[in-house]
């Protein structure tokens, strides 16, 4: 009896952890979308609340974190109890990196005035800003239901974001060859699109998660 109530009690409050994570994903999700639409708009205004809303995501990640390794050290889980709980670490520190990309992006929408030169590398990036939500909210859903199969669907996704970065990368060589004027603009458009990279990164962190999870064994990618 005892022993079913502290299994009882770990579940319950690794569910309530699990939630934190899901409610960070939503606001890192917010973020990298409004970042890219910050952007897209040249918005001052939304790039400011995008690099204020990032104290939100730390402050979630400290509160997670600490009740999961307080979980951890008082209950003192074993195998699966053991995986999930020390998922919740990785997953969180995942999201705050993509948390901290985003906010770098709304630093730089500040500090160029003009990107319309580059106006097709905007629109991509924006196009890209929307996928890697797209991608964080199919991961964060299998994390929770402990899908394999949502999760490899989720990171497979990257290869479109590091395609996608090559090709501009190449294209911005490309203005700046053109015209030196752009070098500045360009260099900070390469910096977004290398932080968008590692944003798809991070999603195959968690699917890697979420591999863990579900077979016991650590992904071998």
């Amino acid at each position: 009896m005892e022993n079913t109530h502290i299994v009882t009690k770990f579940d319950n409050e690794l569910n309530k952890i699990e939630k934190m994570l899901l409610k960070m994903a939503a606001e890192v999700t917010s973020q990298i979308r409004n970042s890219g639409l910050a952007l897209a708009d040249g918005d001052e205004a939304l790039a400011k609340t995008v690099a204020k809303g990032d104290a939100s995501i730390n402050s979630l990640e400290n509160k997670i974190d600490e009740k999961a390794i307080r979980l951890i050290a008082l209950r003192q889980p074993m195998a699966e109890d053991l995986r999930s709980a020390i998922s919740t670490l990785k997953v969180s520190t995942a999201l705050e990196r993509m948390g901290d990309y985003a906010k770098t992006l709304s630093y730089r929408v500040r500090v160029v005035d003009d990107f319309s030169a580059m106006k097709s590398v905007v629109r991509s990036l924006v196009e890209t800003s929307e996928k890697v939500s797209k991608m964080l909210e199919m991961v964060m859903d299998a994390y929770v239901t402990r899908d394999l199969e949502k999760a490899q669907a989720a990171s497979a996704l990257d290869d479109e974001i590091n395609d996608r970065t090559d090709a501009l990368f190449r294209e911005l060589l490309t203005y700046m060859m053109e015209n030196p004027r752009n070098i500045e603009p360009c260099t900070h458009l390469l910096f977004i699109s290398k932080n968008m990279e590692r944003s798809g990164d991070q999603v195959k962190n968690i699917a890697e998660q979420v591999h863990y999870l579900v077979t016991g064994e650590l992904s071998e990618e």
